[in-house]
């Protein structure tokens, strides 16, 4: 997570919309049919869904996240790491083609964002993203980045696991970034691949810090939506879908949750393309393990990570349109 802005929307959530009809054309960008839909109700379907999150899949994978010691993307090593993302991803379930996309970062060497589906399929895309890429004090020497960000690599591997089996009206697509660290730069290059190709992204849900151990254990988990930013036409849309993911976290999690604006992460190329945006972020930027080669797994709270993927799963099953 790029050092970021937090702008807290004063308190818990308190209120949820009521069914919206939302046009979210905006200028230049692939028309989209208006979100419609009702703040969800209890779907046994989807609990059932959520309750198959797997607190040791979720550990396993930020270990071996942090086992390559730094994943700082202008480092020699992170060839390894695009190869972990994509066999990671391979091994996550059936349905989901594995491309690369290459990213240049300023330095100049070639790095990749890596894929899961096909964005082009035919059918609206929930477009799900988390950044692969760590950063330091020494980002060259050390950067385990556990929570920041294996913890969101974690959280999506688990959700593709557990929804790549199901019928979904929608097709869920799913991203390790590299480059966040360097100011966007995969998601920049993906945003701009989906403008060009048209890909019908209904919803972009980002994920960046979800294992922080906050002082107090009480401390909310921050639902993010686009309140104005680049693109104002993709605003209600947002909304509408953040509200719902401050219903399902009541729903199918233990954790109190806020509202903030989308701030210095991969969403926000994303919503300067005119797509609607949320995240999920635990408030880990305020932490000492923050940008420091002490963020290892050992100071994440993995119950608050297990939570977080809950929520996940079940943002992704109704967005997704559960069949």
């Amino acid at each position: 997570m790029t050092h970021r802005r937090r702008l807290i929307m004063g308190g818990l959530a308190a209120t949820l919309l009521p069914r919206m009809g939302l046009a979210q054309t905006a200028p230049g960008k692939v028309p989209r049919p208006e979100v419609a839909f009702r703040v969800p109700e209890m779907n046994p379907a989807v609990a059932d869904l959520v309750a198959q999150v797997d607190p040791a899949r979720l550990r396993a994978d930020v270990d071996a996240l942090a086992g390559f010691g730094t994943r700082w993307s202008e480092g020699p090593g992170y060839g390894a790491v695009e190869d972990w993302m994509a066999a990671s991803f391979a091994e996550a379930g059936p349905g989901g083609a594995i491309s690369r996309q290459p990213v240049t970062l300023p330095a100049g060497m070639v790095r990749n964002n890596v894929l899961w589906g096909d964005p082009l399929d035919g059918r609206e895309v929930i477009l799900l993203g988390a950044h692969l890429d760590t950063t330091s004090e020494n980002p060259a020497v050390s950067a385990p980045g556990a929570n920041d960000n294996g913890s969101g690599i974690a959280a999506m591997l688990e959700a593709l696991r557990i929804l790549s089996g199901q019928t979904f009206t929608r097709q869920i697509v799913a991203v390790g970034f590299t480059g966040e660290e360097q100011g966007l730069i995969g998601s920049a290059r993906c945003a701009a691949v989906a403008t060009q190709q048209r890909w019908p992204v209904e919803l972009m849900v980002n994920l960046d810090m979800l294992g922080y151990r906050p002082p107090n254990p009480a401390a909310p988990l921050f639902i993010e939506y686009d309140q104005g930013n680049a693109t104002p036409a993709n605003n209600a849309a947002a909304g509408a879908y953040g509200q719902m993911a401050v219903a399902l976290a009541g729903q199918n999690t233990s954790l109190a949750t806020a509202q903030t604006d989308i701030w210095d992460s991969d969403y926000m190329p994303f919503e300067a393309e005119g797509f609607p945006c949320i995240g999920l972020y635990d408030g880990g930027a305020s932490g000492p393990p923050y940008h420091t080669s002490g963020d290892v797994p050992d100071l994440m709270d993995f119950g608050r990570l297990e939570q977080a993927t809950r929520l996940l799963v079940a943002i992704m099953a109704t967005a997704a349109e559960l069949a």
